[in-house]
This record gives structure tokens, sequence and C-alpha cells, in this order.
């Protein structure tokens, strides 16, 4: 079976995020919020992902089922929660985003990772950055509540 091409992935993520954020800035995040838990139903209701998945799922769904990125980084301090994104497939819209200067605000994919961390935390988290480090790395930025 033939696979969506790179191309496509980064030109449907590029399309998508610069609509959203040209029509609802950062309020897109909470679309991405929304889009994230019927995702994650999906996910779950299909096998994808265990009921109650754990970091390791969540890695090998991202970087060896579904090809996003080659490493992913969890880590908690304190307060503070950081996920970072390496070798990430989508360097293309990456880099426009970088570029163009706007904040990638629907990303269900995204909104996934979070919310698996949060079972993990056991709490909810804030996203209090989204930084683009290069167009093949990404950190989300988190607080606990």
């Amino acid at each position: 079976m033939s696979k969506p091409t790179p191309m496509f992935v980064n030109l449907y993520m590029y399309a998508v995020n610069k609509a959203a954020y040209k029509v609802l800035g950062r309020s897109g995040l909470v679309i991405s919020r929304a889009a994230g838990e019927e995702l994650l139903s999906y996910l779950k209701r299909n096998g994808y992902l265990p009921e109650k998945p754990s970091w390791e799922d969540v890695k090998r769904l991202f970087v060896e089922e579904l090809g996003l990125a080659d490493d992913m980084v969890f880590s908690r301090e304190g307060s503070s929660v950081t996920i970072e994104m390496r070798g990430l497939k989508v360097a293309e819209f990456l880099k426009l985003t970088m570029e163009e200067n706007f904040e990638p605000v629907a990303c269900p994919l995204a909104s996934v990772i979070l919310h698996v961390c949060e079972m993990m935390c056991g709490c909810r988290l804030v996203l209090r950055g989204f930084k683009v480090l290069d167009p093949t790395t990404v950190r989300f930025e988190c607080a606990t509540v």
C-alpha cells in the first residue's frame, strides 16, 4: 500500500496551520485540543494505542508506526514538563512557520502527545510554549496544573 508522500504531509500541515493561525491566532490551539481528543479516541478504538497509553506506546506510534519523527524525549522537573520531537519529517512545513513567523496551532497529533503526558503526570498540562528549534526539532514546554 502506498502512503502519502512527505510533500503531501508538509503541504497539508502548512495549509491547515496557516489558515487556522490567520483566522484564530493562538486560539486555534483550542480546536487542536478538541481534534486531538477525537483522534486519541480513534487511535484507541482501532487498536493503535491501548486504553491507557504509556510514553513508550505513544513514542512507538509516532516514531515507528507513523514515521513522523526519529525520536521523542519526555522530561519532567517539578511542575515543568518538556516534550521534544527530533528528526521530524515535516521539516519543510516547520521551515515555513519560521520564515513566515506563525505558530503551528492545528496539530491534533501534538494534542494526542500532550493528552498522554497528562495521563502519565496525573494532572492537566498547560502549553507554555511551542518552540521550533530547527526545521527538524520542536519542543513543547508545559506546566502542570
